[in-house]
């Protein structure tokens, strides 16, 4: 698979981190990060240190790996992501590994897509936002914006 290793200006990767087993599942989650422009870190179990997953600025756990995921440390960005609509378990699974997010494929395919492409692009610069109101007719604030 083709992508861009994004990194931001202090050099850390910026690519998010899929956690599974379920081959099906890692084909489109792979797919979705492929569309974004991004080649993600894929790990199959529990992530062996802490590096990468502390350090990948979006997390991807497959429901399948959520129960060995229990230990691992609370962070943010984390989707658990699955298939199966009608699984009330997965609210649980999730609060148990703290993910910030539950996802069901192929619903949550833009929604998850945009997500991925926002860790790729990097937050924008702060920018000054001025905003003009007009206090009566004649005032001109029409013009000015």
């Amino acid at each position: 698979m083709t992508g861009v290793i994004a990194s931001d200006a202090r050099g850390a990767r910026r690519a998010p981190l899929i956690v599974t087993e379920d081959v099906d599942l890692l084909d489109d989650l792979l797919r979705l990060c492929a569309a974004a422009g991004v080649r993600p870190e894929v790990g199959h179990g529990v992530p062996e240190g802490r590096g990468c997953w502390e350090a990948a600025p979006l997390v991807l756990v497959g429901d399948d790996a959520a129960g060995r995921l229990r230990g691992v440390t609370r962070r943010r960005g984390v989707v658990l992501v699955g298939r199966d609509q009608d699984d009330s378990g997965v609210w649980k699974r999730a609060v148990e590994i703290g993910a910030d997010h539950v996802l069901m494929l192929p619903d949550g395919e833009q929604w998850l897509m945009d997500r991925i492409a926002d860790v790729v692009e990097g937050v924008g610069r702060p920018a000054t936002t001025v905003g003009v109101i007009g206090g009566r007719g004649g005032a001109g604030a029409s013009t000015l914006a």
